[in-house]
């Protein structure tokens, strides 16, 4: 026993290290799965003469006010119609070069995220617009900073849930 102990100390370091040296890799490569929520999401771009009617919120548009920690502040504006959520994103958030400000759509009842778009500066803030298909109701829009490579929202900045809206018709006799 007494010539084996020299080699259980630096064995058994060995072999931690090599244990914690797959977890980060196999960490670092597990980009390529997509989550149920993200499989089934077809993000669209919108034209820019509705992106520009989203932004103005011109039409049936429903205002959803963004929550955060800090002073940030945010908007969503949305629209269904024809099978579609056409929805903009204005924040004011602080404009650097550094940093990119992506907005993410979260399913409310799992972890199953998407990258939707990155916000652009524009004279009235850092704002953004696309469309999903109505089906995916509801979701939560989440805006953080993040590299524009991330798979995950590192640090969350605001949140709005998008809500399914039931149509209440009333008949009169």
């Amino acid at each position: 026993m007494k010539k084996l102990l020299p080699f259980l100390f630096p064995l058994t370091s060995l072999a931690i290290v090599m244990f914690l040296a797959f977890r980060w890799y196999s960490n670092r490569t597990d980009r390529g799965n997509i989550t149920p929520f993200a499989e089934n999401v077809s993000i669209e771009e919108l034209t820019t003469a509705e992106s520009s009617m989203a932004l103005r919120g011109v039409g049936d548009f429903e205002t959803i006010e963004m929550v955060g920690e800090g002073e940030e502040t945010g908007k969503v504006r949305y629209e269904v119609n024809e099978g579609k959520v056409k929805f903009s994103v204005t924040a004011n958030l602080e404009n650097s070069q550094d940093e990119n400000y992506q907005v993410w759509l979260k399913d409310p009842n799992s972890e199953a995220i998407r990258k939707a778009f990155t916000l652009e500066y524009l004279k009235g803030g850092m704002s953004g617009t696309a469309a999903i298909s109505s089906e995916t109701l509801p979701f939560e829009i989440i805006v953080s900073r993040d590299s524009a490579e991330s798979n995950q929202p590192s640090e969350v900045i605001l949140k709005g849930l998008v809500e399914v809206e039931e149509a209440t018709e009333e008949v009169t006799e």
